[in-house]
């Protein structure tokens, strides 16, 4: 008997034919009026659609760093489905970044802090059931729970206005608490209501009502002041998101109604008693889907990770958020291994059918396919790379103080560069604007460059100016 001899790599090829890392073709296609677009799969080269009657809901996860494409896959996500199903959407926008893209595209943009939210508006909730809502979302953003008398206080405060005021706000509760001598109580409540912070103690300016229904929304948040102001002004949208959701009739209808997308959101998105979690476990009924976007999977509950069907892993580098992504997941040590090696819009994708389905549920992407092409910046130097978003590297310029004639300046060596620039030239544009070493350090850190690398970058820099003095020089004594 003749034994043959076969290579590993061979034989790992003739399994991966018989059982590649991606779920069947079928349960993947899907017709262009149901389901939305977003890339082909690496390996078979398959043509991807989210369907979410094919999955067990119609959640949807966003993970990866700053720079690796969440934000230009929530649009091209929110954009398919309005052509698809006609949707609506809400954006709940933690940093501004949404703003200009939903006035390109027709939509309403609504900043808090120019518009008011009355946190005692009832939207349709009797006055016990809306106290629980303001008493959940305080416990969550002021650990309420730690001071049981003023809890009790604020609560017996609240019942107290809605019983003897017209149209309260937080201001009277907290004259209330002071006219009954609770001052710890009222101490609490009134980094909400001093001048300046009162976005939600005075009468509102926008309907809630109407924004289920009125196309594209994004809500600004990042003009408010504190990361507690725009947590609380999240809450409580969710909060009356989820009441709406449950007094409407649950309908068979052929797309999502709604989808509320919360980026970066850690506060709201990583407490078990907010909305988030309610919504996750209750939107499908109702035709309301939710879209978490971060940076930092472990914002996320857990509750979230176990819920949705859909998952897009973007580029990860820290270890410790690999990892739980990867317990809530389980997949492969190759997978893995690629999640570190994305470039800006490659992913691996993880969806769970409401079918049995043979094949991967985790499996990777060519590159997220979008409504136009990414614009890519690139900064090199000696093997070391960084990508990032045009419109998002522009803005982190802006946010750094350059002006418009600087970054105008910084594009146009980009571009000469097809889309590339050595960091160090970067750095000595930078340094002629007037910027410090510190200044520039810190930039260079926020984009995501490791400190061994940002050494090298100015070693070299420094570097290439006494070579470029020492020739000066010579032509100058020549």
């Amino acid at each position: 008997m003749e034994i043959q001899k076969i290579n590993v790599s061979d034989l790992s090829k003739r399994l991966f034919l018989v059982h590649p890392p991606e779920p069947r073709p079928d349960a993947l296609l899907s017709s262009i009026n149901e389901g939305i677009y977003v890339g082909k799969t690496r390996w078979l080269n398959v043509p991807v659609f989210w369907n979410f009657r094919k999955l067990i809901n119609p959640h949807v996860a966003i993970v990866g760093i700053t720079g690796s494409g969440k934000s230009y896959l929530v649009k091209t996500f929110l954009t398919r489905a309005s052509l698809v199903w006609n949707s609506n959407a809400i954006i709940l926008d933690w940093v501004g970044e949404y703003d200009k893209w939903v006035r390109q595209a027709g939509g309403t943009v609504l900043r808090l802090g120019e518009e008011r939210l009355n946190l005692m508006d009832l939207a349709g909730l009797t006055p016990s059931e809306r106290i629980k809502q303001i008493m959940s979302a305080l416990e969550i953003l002021l650990d309420l729970h730690n001071f049981p008398s003023e809890r009790y206080d604020i609560e017996e405060a609240l019942e107290d206005t809605y019983a003897g005021v017209k149209r309260p706000t937080l201001s009277d509760v907290v004259s209330i608490l002071e006219k009954n001598k609770k001052k710890a109580a009222a101490r609490l409540l009134k980094r909400f209501t001093t001048q300046g912070s009162d976005f939600f103690a005075r009468q509102s300016t926008l309907s809630l009502d109407k924004l289920t229904t009125s196309g594209l929304v994004c809500i600004d948040l990042h003009s408010l002041p504190t990361e507690e102001m725009r947590s609380l002004a999240g809450l409580t949208i969710l909060q009356f998101l989820k009441e709406k959701m449950r007094r409407e009739e649950m309908k068979e209808e052929k797309g999502v109604r709604l989808f509320v997308v919360v980026d970066e959101a850690w506060k709201i998105a990583s407490d078990e008693r907010s909305d988030v979690i309610t919504i996750v476990r209750e939107g499908r009924k109702y035709n309301f889907a939710l879209i978490v976007a971060s940076q930092n999977p472990t914002d996320m509950h857990k509750t979230i990770f176990s819920n949705v069907g859909t998952m897009f892993i973007l580029r990860l580098v820290l270890r410790e958020f690999k990892d739980y992504v990867r317990q809530s997941l389980s997949y492969s040590d190759y997978i893995d291994s690629e999640i570190s090696k994305f470039g800006v819009g490659d992913a691996a994708l993880n969806m769970i059918f409401s079918k049995r389905s043979g094949g991967s549920h985790t499996f990777l992407l060519n590159k997220i396919d979008g409504e136009e092409p990414l614009f890519i910046y690139n900064l090199e130097v000696d093997g070391m790379s960084v990508e990032k978003e045009r419109e998002q590297f522009c803005n982190m310029l802006y946010e750094l103080g350059l002006t418009d004639e600087q970054i105008g300046l910084v594009k146009n060596e980009f571009e000469k560069g097809d889309g590339t620039m050595d960091a160090t030239a970067f750095v000595s544009l930078l340094e002629k604007f007037g910027y410090s070493p510190s200044s520039i350090m810190g930039f260079l850190r926020q984009l995501e460059v490791d400190e061994k690398d940002i050494v090298e970058i100015f070693t070299l820099t420094r570097r290439r100016k006494a070579a470029k003095g020492l020739v000066d020089l010579t032509l100058t004594e020549g």
